[in-house]
């Protein structure tokens, strides 16, 4: 049997199922991704300072960035920010191929941030347009006023919840997929980011489930029984050893090695945002 969701096989009778880990996952992937949609919906600030979900999912899209069959996410995002920051509210589509570098059509990808509300396309003479509507365009609006030294960090750090926040929607769409149900199509390409997935399962649910630390051999044992190959399980290491969540992730404040392996060390903040979650999915499932 193999699990629809992350790819982990076990002996069984039937060909799909959904394993424990998924399921507890996506119980926490749904009510993220709906305090995230709410805030976003309803408010005009996003500060990731103030708001540490926010933050969160700026520190997860190191895995989304340099991954092939998400980078597209990330990079129009990015330039969908940086153009915000302009005060630009249209892009043509032969500026976004300019712009963007893809191999992958912009449909399925477009599709994604206008089921968000983040954008709205129409049609001139053959050519997309991308209309950036209002709920895009306050992620840059609050910091126009932004010194110019500050604004290429300003923008990066947005472009990362931007993303985050398009990552997560693909999650929740995963966390609702069922054994032997043809539902793949509601994916982008028809594709689950099995990588992102699996990799935040992991390191979600460690946090949620108060672990303020985890060893790189037991997250090797997670992701290898999931099928994640080791080359991309080796560049996950490397970026988590990056510190910095203004270039790549913020999610641990510390390495250790003890007996020859490397122990990660989450940051306050994850282990706090991940109590507050716990309680919310306690209290929505009163």
């Amino acid at each position: 049997m193999k699990c629809v969701r992350c790819g982990l096989t076990i002996r069984g009778d039937v060909n799909e199922y959904i394993c424990d880990d998924c399921t507890k996952f996506s119980k926490v992937v749904l009510n993220i991704f709906q305090d995230v949609h709410n805030h976003l919906e309803n408010t005009k600030s996003i500060d990731p300072d103030t708001n540490k979900l926010l933050q969160l999912l700026s520190d997860s899209t190191f895995v989304t960035s340099k991954n092939p069959q998400t980078a597209i996410f990330y990079k129009i995002s990015n330039y969908i920010v940086s153009q915000a920051f302009s005060g630009r509210l249209e892009i043509s589509e032969d500026e976004l191929n300019r712009n963007v570098v893809t191999t992958r059509s912009w449909s399925d990808a477009l599709k994604i941030f206008e089921e968000l509300n983040l954008i709205r396309i129409r049609f001139e003479r053959y050519e997309r347009i991308i209309m950036l509507t209002e709920k895009s365009s306050k992620f840059a609006m609050q910091y126009l006023s932004a010194t110019t030294l500050s604004e290429i960090g300003v923008r990066k750090r947005l472009a990362h919840i931007y993303a985050g926040y398009v990552l997560l929607y693909i999650l929740s769409k995963v966390a609702i997929l069922s054994p032997g149900l043809s539902n793949r199509s509601s994916l982008p390409y028809n594709q689950i980011p099995r990588t992102q997935w699996v990799t935040l399962m992991f390191l979600w649910m460690k946090a949620y489930e108060k672990n303020e630390l985890f060893g790189e051999e037991e997250f090797r044992k997670f992701v290898s029984r999931r099928r994640i190959p080791s080359a991309t399980r080796g560049k996950i290491i490397n970026a988590l050893q990056a510190m910095d969540g203004r270039s790549t992730q913020g999610m641990i404040k510390n390495i250790n090695f003890d007996k020859g392996e490397r122990k990660f060390t989450f940051e306050d903040y994850v282990l706090i945002e991940m109590d507050r979650i716990r309680e919310v999915v306690r209290e929505r499932e009163r």
